[in-house]
């Protein structure tokens, strides 16, 4: 005995139809469809955004700490008593004594 024919349903075909005939039904569906995409997008850019946000914010503040390291650096090499110690040791410079001071006098 023969099977009788059976009619496969294609949904696909028609949900479409059914879209079609109900053209805001279909304008909703894609404005839905496209809104996701674009909220999708612009969490992605600012995730993006604050992850790059973040690399400056340390690099500021590495910059900042490194700036106040050389401050501290400045302040210990510009000490008087320290460049006078070297003027001594290393140039073998003196201090000139009262007589051996000249005075200059500008016009």
């Amino acid at each position: 005995m023969a099977k009788p024919a059976q009619r496969q349903p294609q949904l696909f075909l028609e949900i479409c139809q059914v879209l079609l005939a109900n053209k805001l039904t279909f304008l909703l569906l894609v404005s839905v469809f496209v809104s996701a995409l674009i909220v999708v997008q612009i969490t992605h850019s600012t995730r993006q955004q604050l992850i790059l946000q973040d690399k400056l914010l340390q690099q500021r503040d590495e910059l900042d700490l490194e700036w106040r390291y050389l401050l501290v650096e400045e302040e210990f090499y510009s000490q008087h008593a320290r460049i006078e110690e070297i003027a001594k040791t290393q140039l073998k410079m003196l201090r000139p004594t009262s007589k051996e001071e000249q005075v200059i006098e500008l016009p």
